[in-house]
């Protein structure tokens, strides 16, 4: 071939090529777009998803409507699909899975959820031989799950097409599925989060392609679309059930008994596909046998991508140590669990860092062959699947291996607490009894210590047997302290001291025991006592003990359901008092925290209020005829203080913490059910707090670029003139900065030099009730007291203060849980104990003393660990540092907690003393004007 033709040809290609850069196509691209399954033959008497959208499948994302319009359009035309409602979301979207096989098997499900229940229950079968027979003649259960995170969007149209391919494929491969598989299928985890994103996504629509990562296309607006409306992550909220979204799903699941669930996602841009298995750390309480299957089944996923040369990994950044993962707790319910990751594109097309353009519908197909992939894995291999479930849930009703053959929860220190907590346990598929006589038993262990106990228990505990099918479940979310390997540990100390971070995914310790609080033990034995089961635990009716009384009203503290009583006079406008001290009056006696409502305060219509309280809060009220107490302080005294109505803002925007708000709000608007504000941080400037005598700043890591000189000039006043500043984690960090000059609380990193007068002030606190009095001395002329002189000590290296410091914050917390003492004198911590359970993931450890009240202050170090990874820096950093201060500045007061007290919506203990610093500090901790006590 001559120059000339070579050069024509050159400068073609050139012309071509820069065609096709300006269009931001390149010709690789061209290959991408082809049929999602080019082996597949299809009844035509079932229509396509474009066959009724109007556009096709991944030309553009599906919204809520289109998805729920089509799979009822399928459940009408073919039989082999059935369309069932599981639930709603909190916007009003109905929550729907489909079920899907053949026709053959569609017609007889009745019976095979029967063979079902049987096989998930081993206790149902009377021998090997009728397992045998089940298992080799019944099809195995799929449950496929898409897009729990709303933003995450190739999922659903991969479910869509998935749903369509099972409902009108002809061809040998769909056949073989459908004969030996049920597939079901939850098309979209998370309606009120997708269409969220999706309205942000269409309001940016162009008319040219934008392919560029950075372009708001790609970006999105706050608050995004990953979470559900009250911004909770529901892929964490698989054994915490707090979201109505969850608790359909967790149904279903228990209903079905899958063996293999799949969880689909999207992960970073310039990513490829992930799938299992995972790397280490691995829960140890995920059996062998799940592990065996990833494997095969990763095997078969694998061919089916290199057939199309697509790029994978495994391992690599996806761990499998916290429980509570979509893809994650089916492992204990003795499942397959298979997690996805495709890269993300946000509906259209997406220029990767190697050049690569990644289209939506490209995204969507990779998807779609996962999943068929992983259904053909299981239609081949089903009936060693379904034997080796079977073979799990028989060892799942043997002999617990950890030692532990119960838990025992006494009820009595906060009964509506207990009971909240067996029944997510129940709903979690969880068997519980309860006792019906007091039982004594030996050898108990606690979360707070692992020295052997003895306890008498009275009738009404709740024993939970570690022999029971889902055994796997409630002892992974119930034990006291999950133990990684070694090996990960060393592996994950040399990531941190190389720069690289932490290995942890999320949080290393979880248990729902720690979270809830409740007063728990693991017992090696069963108790020898009579047992009825527990199907929910329904709370006994309240009551007013003496309706008509002299004086007023009384209602502990301790329960719960107090709160919700508080809340309700709150609201109705109570003259509402609280008591400092303990006090006994008329045989009853009451902790600190009480609540007295007295007539002669009150209007006409409190003998009506009161019985209604009692009723919706399902609470015991006393009423009493004297102000007379036979212990502790006269009920007309001044030691009960005087509540002021709670006026609450929560700070929310585009840089805060959306779960710490989302939690709060959730709190707000769903459990305690009090009015609030919610106020925008980009309008903080002409908010007027005057309305207001709460504000919560959730945390945050910017709230130097949110507020300027004039806000913080403006809280100042704000809080001298009677209002409550209460600052969460970073916020708090924020607050207690010295720059920032709003808090007496300092950081400890800030404050290396005054570590000694800090040491002193905690010395001093400590002794406070320990004095020695010799009385033969203190009244003798001829005798006096000796102060021994204090040794002087050569103050530490600044140098080496700053690096100890450095390395307690490098090694951080990764989400354990931490011993918290309580003052019980500090008004933040009534209806609490003396210490409580906090989940810690902060770098920050804050430093406080006089006039700086520490009403929770974390444990020494030696005890400040109850579960979770924390290294001996962290340990020495963080001991006997404050959790939480409340401090006056004028007449007002502001409040910090280091860590999340509204922890993923289950950590109540701590989640009290926020409830408290809302409900209670207008009054107690505030001297508004015209204040009277």
């Amino acid at each position: 071939m001559n120059n000339r033709y070579i050069k024509v040809i050159t400068t073609k290609l050139f012309l071509i090529a820069t065609l096709f850069s300006a269009l931001n196509f390149p010709l690789s691209a061209q290959q991408k777009v082809t049929s999602f399954y080019p082996e597949g033959t299809y009844d035509s008497k079932i229509p396509k998803p474009g066959d009724i959208w109007g556009f096709s499948l991944g030309e553009r994302p599906s919204r809520y409507d289109d998805v729920v319009h089509y799979l009822k359009v399928l459940a009408e035309k073919s039989a082999r699909v059935k369309l069932v409602e599981t639930g709603k979301t909190f916007e009003g979207r109905a929550l729907y899975y489909v079920l899907i096989s053949s026709e053959e098997n569609m017609n007889k499900i009745n019976s095979i959820k029967n063979e079902l229940d049987k096989i998930a229950d081993p206790r149902k079968i009377k021998s090997q031989d009728e397992a045998d027979k089940i298992t080799d003649s019944m099809p195995a259960i799929a449950w496929m799950m898409y897009s729990v995170h709303g933003d995450e969007l190739s999922g659903v149209d991969a479910a869509v097409e998935a749903a369509y391919q099972l409902a009108a494929g002809t061809d040998a491969a769909t056949m073989n599925i459908l004969k030996n598989v049920i597939v079901g299928i939850d098309p979209m985890q998370n309606p009120d989060g997708r269409e969220r994103y999706l309205l942000q996504q269409f309001a940016w629509k162009t008319n040219l392609s934008m392919t560029d990562q950075q372009s708001i296309q790609h970006t999105g607006n706050w608050p995004w679309g990953r979470t559900n409306h009250y911004f909770f992550d529901m892929n964490r909220d698989w054994f915490i059930l707090s979201q109505p979204e969850t608790r359909s799903r967790a149904h279903s699941l228990l209903e079905w008994h899958p063996q293999l669930v799949v969880d689909v996602h999207e992960q970073g841009r310039n990513s490829s596909y992930f799938f299992n298995p995972p790397r280490e750390p691995i829960n140890p309480l995920v059996n062998k046998d799940i592990r065996k299957w990833w494997k095969v089944f990763a095997s078969d996923q694998a061919k089916a991508f290199d057939k199309y040369g697509w790029s994978y990994f495994t391992r690599e950044n996806y761990e499998d140590w916290y429980p509570g993962y979509g893809n994650g707790l089916p492992y204990y319910m003795s499942a397959v669990g298979i997690l996805y990751e495709q890269a993300r594109t946000d509906g259209y097309a997406l220029k990767q860092s190697d050049g690569n353009l990644l289209t939506y519908r490209e995204s969507v197909r990779h998807q779609f062959v996962s999943t068929i992939a992983n259904l053909t894995t299981l239609a081949n291999n089903r009936v060693s699947v379904l034997k080796d479930y079977y073979r799990m849930k028989r060892e799942a009703i043997g002999p617990n291996k950890d030692g532990i053959a119960a838990y025992i929860i006494d009820p009595a220190k906060n009964p509506s607490r207990a009971a909240r907590l067996i029944n997510r346990l129940r709903m979690n598929g969880i068997e519980v009894s309860k006792a019906d006589n007091n039982f004594k038993t030996n050898n108990l262990k606690t979360y707070w210590n692992s020295k052997s106990e003895k306890k008498d228990f009275p009738a009404g505990s709740y024993i939970i047997s570690t022999s029971q099918p889902l055994s796997p479940i409630l002892n992974v979310i119930l034990e006291f302290d999950p133990r990684m390997t070694t090996n990960f540990l060393k592996s994950e100390r040399e990531s941190l001291e190389k720069g690289k971070g932490t290995r942890f995914y999320d949080a290393s310790a979880w248990s729902m025991l720690l979270a809830y609080g409740v007063d728990a033990y693991s017992s090696p034995v069963m108790p020898a006592v009579k047992k009825t089961n527990v199907e929910k635990v329904t709370q006994p009716a309240g009551e007013v003990i003496n309706d008509k009384p002299q004086f007023g009203f009384l209602i502990n503290y301790s329960d719960d359901n107090s709160v919700g009583a508080l809340v309700a006079l709150l609201k109705d406008n109570y003259k509402v008092r609280i008591s400092e001290k303990p006090f006994k009056v008329e045989g009853h006696s009451f902790e600190r925290g009480s609540i007295l409502i007295r007539i002669n305060e009150n209007s006409p219509e409190i003998f009506e209020g009161m019985k209604n309280i009692a009723e919706s809060a399902n609470v015991k009220i006393y009423g009493i005829n004297t102000a007379l107490a036979e212990n502790g302080p006269d009920l007309g005294g001044n030691e009960f203080d005087l509540l002021a109505i709670p006026k609450i803002a929560v700070l929310t925007g585009p840089s805060i913490d959306l779960t710490d708000f989302g939690a709060i709000w959730y709190m707000l608007d769903q459990e305690l059910k009090y009015p609030y504000s919610i106020i925008n941080s980009n309008y903080f400037s002409r908010i007027d707090l005057r309305k207001y005598n709460v504000l919560v700043l959730p945390s945050s890591s910017v709230y130097s670029r949110i507020f300027n000189k004039g806000d913080i000039a403006k809280i100042k006043d704000w809080i001298s003139n009677g209002g409550t500043l209460i600052g969460i984690e970073n916020a708090a960090a924020f607050i207690a900065d010295s720059s920032t000059k709003l808090s007496k609380v300092r950081l400890r990193s800030q404050s290396l030099t005054q570590l000694k007068g800090y040491k002193e002030a905690l010395k001093a606190e400590e002794n406070i009730g320990h004095y020695q009095i010799d009385s033969t001395a203190f009244w003798s002329s001829d005798k006096f007291i000796k102060v021994a002189d204090t040794q002087k000590t050569k103050t530490p290296d600044l140098e080496i203060l700053k690096r100890a410091d450095a390395a307690g914050r490098l090694f951080k917390p990764e989400g354990a849980i931490l011993n918290v003492k309580l003052n019980s004198e500090n008004w933040i911590t009534f209806g609490l104990t003396d210490k409580i359970p906090a989940i810690m993931y902060t770098k920050y450890a804050f430093l406080a003393k006089n006039p700086v009240q520490i009403p929770a202050r974390f444990s020494d170090a030696e005890h400040i660990r109850l579960s979770g990874l924390m290294w001996p820096e962290a340990r020495l950093r963080l001991a006997n540092t404050a959790y939480a201060t409340r401090e006056a500045s004028g007449n007002g007061q502001i409040i910090l907690f280091a860590g999340e007290p509204n922890w993923r919506s289950y950590f109540y203990e701590t989640q009290r003393l926020f409830i408290n610093s809302l409900l209670l500090g207008p009054g107690l901790g505030t001297r508004p004007a015209g204040y009277d006590k």
